[in-house]
């Protein structure tokens, strides 16, 4: 019997390690299968020229948040250049800016959070973005935070992901249909960040961290003690 009880305690230990944990959408933009901008430090425009463009956009939370899990849609090439496959390593950084407090755009000097992923997890939607030249195929970015962030509610924030220093790559973020209006970019040709029509496609999520083994196993370790006393 004790040995049938030691069993089942490691049983129900196992299941809640490996069970997912249920993730709360806190902000949402859908894609739009339109196009996107680039998103990338080094990459060729259509024109041959070497270019680096960061682009951001604006996002607001209707409650207190924490934010753990960042996803994106987006695609390689496209529209005057050739699409591209992805390439076989990446680095990706994802940025979260404080609003400036004279015109709304992202405040670089005010960066809440920054983390760059080296491969972060992709997944080919198996869609393509068939109303621009080269229809290049879209793929889904996920990427867990190391640290959260906290949102406040009512609060205007700036989500920046931009891929870093690969030439043979260019990275675009997919438009979305949003729900605040405007994104804003930086390039060579701009002085400082510029608002731009439309939004980009991502989402954030709270994902609630699961029980831990340890945790598990002293809530047994409580219950197999209660039973035996039970059973003297």
């Amino acid at each position: 019997m004790k040995h049938g009880i030691i069993l089942s305690i490691f049983a129900l230990a196992q299941m809640a390690w490996s069970a997912p944990a249920h993730a709360d959408i806190i902000v949402e933009q859908l894609p739009a299968l339109t196009g996107g901008p680039y998103s990338d430090t080094d990459y060729f425009n259509m024109f041959g020229q070497r270019r680096w463009q960061l682009e951001a956009d604006n996002i607001q939370s209707t409650q207190n948040a924490i934010v753990r899990r960042v996803t994106w849609w987006g695609f390689y090439g496209g529209s005057g250049t050739p699409a591209t496959p992805p390439p076989a390593t990446e680095t990706i950084q994802v940025r979260f800016m404080a609003a400036r407090s004279s015109d709304g755009l992202p405040d670089e000097s005010a960066v809440l959070f920054a983390q760059t992923f080296l491969n972060p997890m992709r997944t080919a939607t198996g869609r393509e973005l068939a109303g621009i030249g080269g229809r290049p195929l879209e793929y889904l970015f996920t990427a867990d935070l190391n640290t959260p962030v906290a949102l406040q509610s009512g609060v205007p924030y700036w989500l920046e992901i931009v891929q870093l220093g690969d030439v043979k790559s260019g990275f675009r973020w997919e438009d979305a249909f949003d729900t605040l209006a405007d994104h804003a970019f930086i390039n060579p040709l701009t002085p400082g960040w510029y608002a731009s029509e439309g939004g980009l496609a991502f989402q954030l999520f709270d994902v609630p961290e699961p029980t831990t083994f340890i945790q598990m196993l002293v809530s047994a370790t409580l219950v197999t003690r209660l039973v035996f006393r039970v059973r003297r």
